[in-house]
């Protein structure tokens, strides 16, 4: 090839043997949950909405007399959950990481990356719930439980996250992995 690389090797990583023969569909957990609370409460929220003239749902949403401004907060909600669910993403990232730097050590890596990503979906299921309501309310100001959430996360999924990494890689260390 004209670049100096050959057939063998064109640039893109590709997973030891003994990996792939396992699998490695658990290195995508951190994705699939920030796809979960990020784009969930846009799902949840006509959901919520419909069941609203139909059923009481109690506390978790009001009996609407007005649609609210639900298509720009369904198309908006996912960008701004983004910002607060941040770690998710960088758990990714820093898990794939370490799976390319050091192959062999997939099986501590894999249970410190679903014990990160545990400890990070535990807070998380309350945002997936709590916003959607706050979607589609027609209260004044409606939305700012969302963003004082949205900030706590910023501040405690991370010290979560690296909370769940050191007890996996713990457990790992125990089970002799």
């Amino acid at each position: 090839m004209s670049n100096g690389l050959s057939s063998q090797h064109d640039g893109s990583w590709h997973p030891p043997l003994a990996l792939r023969r396992q699998g490695f569909r658990w290195l995508f957990a951190p994705l699939i949950a920030f796809a979960v609370f990020a784009v969930g409460p846009s799902v949840l929220a006509p959901i919520f909405f419909i069941l609203s003239f139909f059923v009481d749902l109690g506390g978790l949403v009001s009996r609407l007399d007005r649609a609210p401004v639900l298509i720009i907060a369904l198309l908006v909600e996912p960008f701004v959950l983004t910002i607060g669910l941040w770690p998710f993403l960088a758990l990714y990232s820093a898990a794939r990481d370490i799976l390319i730097e050091r192959p062999a050590e997939w099986r501590s890596i894999r249970l410190a990356t679903i014990a990160s990503t545990i400890a990070m979906s535990l807070p998380s299921t309350v945002l997936l719930l709590a916003a959607p309501a706050e979607m589609i309310s027609t209260a004044r100001d409606a939305g700012q439980g969302t963003g004082i959430l949205l900030f706590l996360f910023l501040l405690l999924l991370p010290p979560l996250g690296i909370f769940g990494w050191g007890i996996g890689r713990g457990i790992a260390w125990v089970l002799r992995y």
